[in-house]
């Protein structure tokens, strides 16, 4: 599970590689002693790296378009489907290939469940229903929801509703000058 965590902490800093900060302890601490004011500190970890990425989607309106991928069918969880889908998003970023990574990398994790919006005691007995079946013995940290359960929710968007998000997606990013001015591609119909 330690490389797990470690191969998804590599991905998340090799994805949002624009994060610029850097770790200056030593620099910190001379400035303290010195009396003199830290504008700002940021963590580096992958809260700190997935809140900016959280930010740069809002700043730049891609949350907005969060809506248009709103399940047809009622989930089956008491937790939002917006929670579900930023835990989709930090687990593609991460890298981790399937569902059931993103317990002991994601979900367990104290940090990256507040930026979801779950306070302590969600990630440690589950947000949903099933945290009401109280067991005799103290178990280990559950994660607010289950895996299934945010696969249920991602399955549940529609294509056509997948492909109005990323063409929104790529609208925004290219009317910010994201794309170069010449794209070279080549488009396979046989895979469609």
């Amino acid at each position: 599970m330690k490389n797990l965590r470690a191969h998804a902490a590599e991905k998340v800093a090799e994805r949002l590689s624009w994060c610029t900060a850097k770790r200056d302890q030593s620099g910190i601490t001379k400035d303290l002693a010195e009396g003199k004011d830290i504008s700002e500190v940021h963590g580096l970890g992958e809260a700190g790296l997935f809140d900016e990425f959280f930010y740069f989607m809002d700043e730049h309106g891609v949350s907005d378009l969060f809506g248009a991928l709103e399940p047809t069918r009622k989930p089956d969880s008491t937790v939002s489907f917006h929670a579900a889908l930023l835990i989709y998003c930090m687990r593609i970023t991460a890298g981790l290939s399937f569902f059931w990574h993103i317990l002991p990398v994601i979900l367990r994790s104290q940090a990256l469940m507040r930026l979801i919006g779950f306070n302590g005691r969600e990630v440690r007995e589950g947000a949903s229903e099933r945290r009401l079946k109280k067991r005799k013995t103290t178990p280990e940290i559950r994660g607010p929801l289950c895996p299934d359960s945010i696969a249920g929710s991602i399955g549940a968007i529609t294509a056509p509703a997948l492909e109005k998000f990323f063409n929104g997606v790529i609208r925004i990013l290219a009317a910010r000058s994201f794309f170069p001015k010449n794209v070279h591609a080549l488009l396979d119909a046989s895979a469609m």
